[in-house]
């Protein structure tokens, strides 16, 4: 909890046992804490929040008095902060069912028992305690864990006799600030009274214990907004209101890889839902998307804000379309239809010509287009291309000072460019999770976010960490043996390929163990044929390119070439699979997901290609521009 007034740095030790005090519930799942304005909590892990009082801002979103909102800021990635902010100070907003009911609604993957609501009503009465001393009050919720959120779960070294005071989430202290550490705590030792056997209820534990036990002094990095990003934010919104209800409202953000574009997307789109009640988002970023797993160009209308990395937080869109593969390259004229559909699509929903005449249906609903990191060669083509056919009001422009970074954006249109520098990590700087890495933490989240997760928390330990990241992996890939899949019959569906195709004789062999898109084809015809007779042979093969919809992605677990059936993993309802008539085969490999679970199992044809990709020259060639080369006469 990096404690920042907004006219110092630092704080005496008198002064910050005053700052903020915590309380928790019996089970320790719940925990009341007040705060003075102006300073900022530094939130390692992941929770549930609501301001019971006063006013906050994370990442630029406000959030309202007494809702749930979930939080994810793994430790090993740039830390999400609370900024304390004036206003409301003299309203509380205690807990009631229309909190459950519309947290349900927001994360349909936490369990219903995530909020309890006797839990719920002690809190409140806790946070009754503090409203007099503090301007700002607000109540802290555990997430459920499961193996689809185990690598947002924080938990530092930490005795593991007595259970944690809400599990996997800490407030990050900087080690410069130990002596506000001994302040707050009282000096409080929890490794010694634990030893001792000083093992009282949550409920009983101090101020000051509680802080030792919820507060973690350890280096880390934060999100840095910086003046130049904020300036830009405001323009926009400025300029956004400035149109009024009716205005086309546009905005394209591009750039190079990891100059900041998610981010500067997450804090733009929750800056503006404090404006307008939804934002739309276009997502055609195929390698690192924000709300789906990769391969999928996505339309979403956004209610609630973007508080955590991309894998955290899985969204159903309102329509996609599935392009098999990480590099809009492999298929360009696939991927530019994809979004002329979504640009259309959202031109129906909510452009101006197609609003009903009177005033009360005319609601703003600005779009915000995501763009990937590819400003090379096709990739400077393609954002050329999509710019053109967005024709936005705005393009944000992030551009780094190293050369492959720097790219054009054409000027022939009537937008306006906002040149803005890349985001800059405050702290100490880790290495990142890398692109591969990523891509798995999309796919767990999709697929095992319902998935309890039950691991000791002695292998929880330190999961930032880079040499102990892949700790838990055999745990994660046994939880896919778990699921239970879906039996689809071969004559139910048709099969197309992402990419180039293959023989009819190898078509099961390349199915089994892949990810494929769950796609409804509008022009689909089912097959005739007599209920009497024998069927034989493979699914039925779509040669030319479908453009169908895609409802979600899938994994084909198994195949049973005899009864001519497909075990498919799916996260989708029953009603919406019914639905789905095609599967596309994508090109995206599972990297050992359905074999490395430390179990026997047969996947003879995970490797489609005859020979692997790695080591052997046989993949597709590619540019490397982060290798320093020679020139001559240089």
């Amino acid at each position: 909890m990096e404690v920042i007034s907004s006219n110092s740095t630092a704080a005496s030790g008198s002064d910050c046992s005053l700052q903020y005090r915590a309380f928790c519930v019996r089970s320790g799942n719940v925990v009341a804490l007040g705060m003075q304005k102006n300073l900022i909590l530094n939130c390692a892990g992941m929770t549930l929040f609501r301001v019971f009082q006063g006013s906050l801002e994370v990442l630029g979103f406000h959030p309202p008095l007494g809702v749930y909102f979930s939080l994810h800021s793994p430790k090993w990635n740039n830390l999400l902060m609370i900024e304390g902010r004036s206003g409301n100070e003299r309203t509380q907003a205690p807990f009631s069912p229309a909190s459950a009911s519309l947290l349900q609604l927001m994360e349909p993957n936490l369990p219903a028992e995530a909020v309890n609501e006797d839990e719920e009503i002690a809190a409140d009465n806790l946070a009754m305690r503090l409203v007099n001393d503090y301007p700002i009050v607000l109540v802290l919720r555990a997430i459920p864990l499961t193996y689809g959120n185990v690598m947002s779960f924080y938990e530092n070294t930490r005795p593991t006799k007595s259970p944690a005071i809400l599990p996997g989430f800490k407030i990050i202290v900087s080690k410069s600030n130990h002596n506000m550490m001994s302040a707050l705590t009282k000096k409080f030792d929890n490794k010694s009274a634990t030893s001792r056997g000083i093992d009282s209820p949550h409920e009983s534990k101090t101020s000051e214990r509680v802080l030792a036990e919820l507060v973690v002094t350890e280096s880390f990095k934060t999100v840095n907004i910086t003046e130049p990003w904020q300036a830009t934010v405001n323009t926009l919104v400025s300029s956004l209101l400035a149109k009024g209800a009716t205005a086309s409202q546009k905005i394209v953000v591009c750039g190079g890889k990891r100059v900041g574009k998610s981010t500067f997307c997450r804090y733009l789109v929750n800056t503006l839902l404090s404006k307008f009640k939804i934002v739309a988002f276009l997502d055609t970023d195929l390698g690192q998307s924000e709300l789906t797993p990769s391969g999928l160009v996505t339309l979403h209308a956004l209610t609630t804000p973007l508080l955590g990395p991309g894998y955290s937080d899985m969204k159903n869109p309102i329509r996609s379309f599935f392009c098999g593969n990480t590099n809009p390259g492999n298929d360009p004229l696939y991927f530019i239809k994809a979004i002329k559909s979504l640009l259309r699509l959202y031109d129906i929903k909510w452009s101006s010509h197609s609003r009903s005449s009177s005033s009360s249906d005319k609601q703003s609903v600005p779009l915000i287009i995501n763009t990937d990191g590819w400003i090379k060669s096709m990739g400077h083509d393609l954002l050329c291309k999509v710019i053109q056919e967005t024709n936005p009001d705005h393009v944000v422009q992030l551009v780094a000072a190293t050369k492959n970074k720097q790219f054009d954006v054409p000027n022939d249109g009537t937008w306006r460019i906002h040149v803005v520098p890349p985001w800059d990590p405050v702290g100490l700087t880790q290495p990142p999770r890398s692109s591969k890495e990523l891509r798995a933490y999309r796919l767990h989240t999709y697929f095992l976010s319902r998935v309890p997760c039950a691991l000791p928390r002695s292998l929880l330990q330190n999961l930032q960490v880079l040499s102990e990241k892949n700790r838990v992996d055999s745990d994660i890939y046994r939880a896919y043996a778990q699921l239970s899949p879906f039996v689809v019959s071969f004559d139910s569906v048709d099969v197309a390929f992402a990419g180039s195709s293959v023989a009819p004789s190898q078509l099961l062999f390349s199915l089994n163990a892949c990810v494929v898109g769950l796609c409804v084809n509008p022009s689909y015809k089912p097959i005739k044929y007599d209920k009497c007779e024998q069927r034989e042979g493979p699914p039925r093969i779509v040669l030319q390119p479908v453009h169908a919809p895609c409802l979600g992605v899938g994994i084909i677990r198994a195949v049973d070439a005899e009864k001519r059936l497909l075990f498919l993993l799916s996260p989708l309802p029953l009603s919406a699979l019914k639905r789905v008539n095609l599967l596309v085969r994508s090109s995206m490999l599972l990297d050992g997901i359905m074999s490395s679970a430390h179990q026997s199992a047969q996947t003879p044809y995970v490797v489609t290609d005859v020979v692997a990709s790695e080591g052997t020259g046989s993949a597709v060639m590619q540019s490397r521009y982060n290798l320093k080369r020679k020139r001559d006469g240089k």
